[in-house]
């Protein structure tokens, strides 16, 4: 036989090829006989390990693909955490983060106690089971349920009752050891603080920076985002906190650069699902040693007690929550599914207990048991019950989610498209540059028009810090494309180029912009590109009758662009009133670097005076007007190299 082919198998392109194979075959065989696929790829790679067949070892480089997906899984879960959904539900959160602590800590070390084990012992196990890994996430995610409130609600939880298990392991095991002095706090306490604040601080700003830098290759993006989540786990290990905890806040802190529906996360799941967490399903079935466990009486009674109380601790865990949340049986038990399974950190734990002498064989076999059983239970109940569960509520959405960008002459639309960037990048959202072509187009056409759009169009985009995914349409007029484009991608706001014409409005397109105004479901923002210089400064122009009740939605709105585009392109405001009025302070809380001038003259006559070339004058109008108005055309006359940013609410 050749010496590739001896098992375990060693050869590099043998190892690597039976891992896919196992990962492809074990939802496949499971969903035959009608069990979840993560319990057949969890078998498969028992039957696989050193423990069943023989035909691959755990050490080495099973052990490390299988820490790598891991580590995946809990960024993808700290990815999908909304950040407005967190700090909505934040009481929830705190009360399930206690109960998932408390509660499965005090059960279970009673239980350990009741085994013999010592208190320090005892303490060391329970901390293995008051964590735990959300095995079942892919399938919640399947179910588009990943944005749910009690979903949101256990990811925070899972982050807070981890860092609190590791917590009572690093305690108790530097007791063991006897370094629980000064030094050990101070390094601890200063260690995790300053990694909490280079994660949730400073890696939001690198990301920023790095995107806008070197960011408008997609690849380039991608290979950061990873590095990204490895190196902050790595880091994280240097601040005595688990790597898991780490990946999970490098989700957690990149959440607002991986838009939903963006190419970026369509890469970044798809390296998740179809690779990284099979690997670490696999490694995780090769723990199990199902013979061990069976010959073991102690161990396996001191593993069902540890099962029954770990999964018994956790259902109690999550009814206070249940009630105050006012839950159904369905997300109970998708809530119970993503905090029973017991994986890689429980096994860590006692690890941690045998190598400082506090336990012995029996008890890592007793929890390698819980693991199988938990591991079992899990997918069991969210198979059950995730389907069940009511899908979230969209939420309103917000103006910078989806921007879909008309383009017809794109020597001209790097200024725009980099405005598009500037709205889209605080809400996770996406940048759609679309180039609408009549019926009579062929297929080159369309493929130029893609090219060009992926070429010139989407790195001013993502030089912004936002996503881009490009549209070519074919329909009977450009303004129609516009508006089904609009509906067809849920777009939450359309910005489109206008020449300026003081007579004809029309867009970039040539199509009347009066009539898209009219007609469109979403806010319609118009922009008149000026000189091509770099903008210096954001301009808001507020005359007395944006004050006015009917004006106030174009005004609000209005206030928001200009101070977002400022803030993202660190641009100072000037903010140009024919009068001073309460609503401004409200609506320009919190902005910085902003300067007010009250001028009663109309709007043309002070903005000739108070604005410059390179300006960008931001104006609301009111939504009951039907089109930009005179006033707009005039001023696009009078101020030729001033770029205008018409907003028109819905």
């Amino acid at each position: 036989m050749p010496d590739a082919l001896r098992l375990p198998l060693t050869d590099p392109a043998f190892v690597f090829a039976a891992l896919v194979l196992l990962a492809l075959a074990g939802p496949i065989l499971a969903e035959r006989i009608r069990v979840p696929g993560i319990i057949g790829v969890i078998v498969l790679g028992m039957l696989a390990g050193p423990t069943g067949l023989g035909v691959l070892e755990r050490a080495g480089v099973v052990e490390l693909l299988g820490s790598v997906g891991l580590l995946y899984l809990m960024f993808l879960a700290g990815l999908d955490l909304d950040p407005d959904r967190f700090d909505e539900h934040s009481k929830p959160t705190i009360l399930f983060s206690a109960t998932t602590f408390v509660i499965p800590m005090v059960v279970n070390t009673l239980v350990a106690r009741a085994f013999g084990l010592s208190w320090p012992a005892a303490l060391l196990v329970a901390s293995a089971f008051t964590s735990h890994t959300v095995l079942t996430y892919p399938l919640v995610r399947r179910f588009g349920l990943a944005q749910s409130t009690t979903v949101a609600v256990t990811l925070g939880a899972t982050l807070a009752a981890t860092v609190a298990a590791l917590l009572v392991l690093a305690v108790v095991a530097a007791g063991e050891r006897g370094d629980t002095g000064a030094v050990f706090w101070i390094g601890f306490v200063v260690g995790g603080s300053a990694f909490l604040v280079a994660a949730l601080w400073g890696l939001p700003r690198l990301t920023r920076w790095f995107f806008r830098s070197f960011g408008q290759d997609r690849t380039v993006r991608f290979l950061f985002v990873v590095a990204a989540v490895f190196v902050t786990a790595a880091i994280s290990d240097l601040a005595r906190i688990e790597s898991i905890v780490g990946a999970f806040i490098a989700g957690f802190a990149l959440n607002r650069f991986v838009p939903n529906d963006s190419l970026l996360m369509e890469r970044l799941q798809f390296l998740g699902n179809s690779l990284l967490i099979p690997l670490f399903l696999i490694s995780t079935g090769m723990l199990i040693d199902p013979l061990l466990i069976v010959t073991d009486p102690r161990a396996l009674a001191l593993g069902l007690a540890l099962t029954a109380s770990a999964l018994g601790a956790k259902l109690l865990a999550i009814l206070p929550v249940s009630l105050y949340l006012r839950a159904d049986r369905a997300e109970t038990g998708v809530m119970f599914s993503l905090t029973s399974a017991q994986a890689a950190g429980a096994l860590a734990a006692v690890l941690v207990a045998v190598d400082i002498g506090l336990v012995g064989e029996d008890v890592v076999n007793a929890v390698v048991l819980v693991i199988l059983l938990t591991c079992v239970v899990a997918p069991a109940v969210g198979v059950r019950y995730a389907p069940l569960m009511r899908r979230p509520e969209r939420r309103p959405p917000r103006l910078g989610e989806s921007i879909v960008v008309p383009i017809s002459n794109l020597d001209h639309a790097e200024e725009i498209m980099r405005l598009a960037g500037y709205l889209a990048a605080p809400d996770s959202g996406i940048v759609m540059p679309l180039t609408v072509l009549n019926f009579d187009a062929s297929i080159d056409e369309v493929e130029e028009q893609q090219q060009l759009l992926t070429d010139k169009a989407e790195p001013a985009v993502l030089g912004a810090g936002a996503d881009a995914r490009t549209l070519v349409r074919i329909d009977v007029t450009s303004s129609a494309g516009m508006l089904h484009t609009v509906v067809e991608n849920h777009a939450t706001c359309l910005l489109m180029g206008w020449k300026g014409f003081a007579t004809r409005r029309r867009s970039s397109f040539g199509e009347d912009v009066d009539a898209i105004l009219t007609l469109s479901p979403v806010p319609v923002l118009v922009c008149r590109p000026g000189s091509g210089d770099p903008h210096e400064r954001v301009v808001l122009s507020i005359t007395e009758r944006d004050l006015g009740a009917g004006g106030l939605p174009g005004l609000e709105l209005s206030a928001f662009v200009a101070s977002r585009l400022a803030r993202q392109a660190d641009l100072p405001l000037l903010v140009v009133t024919q009068r001073a009025d309460p609503k401004l302070d409200l609506l320009l809380r919190g902005v910085r670097n902003v300067e007010l001038v009250v001028d009663e003259r109309r709007r043309q006559d002070s903005l000739t005076e108070l604005t410059c070339s390179g300006d960008l004058v931001v104006f609301g109008i009111p939504p009951v007007r039907a089109g930009l108005g005179k006033g707009a055309s005039r001023l696009a006359q009078t101020l030729p190299d001033r770029s205008l940013l018409v907003v028109a609410p819905r």
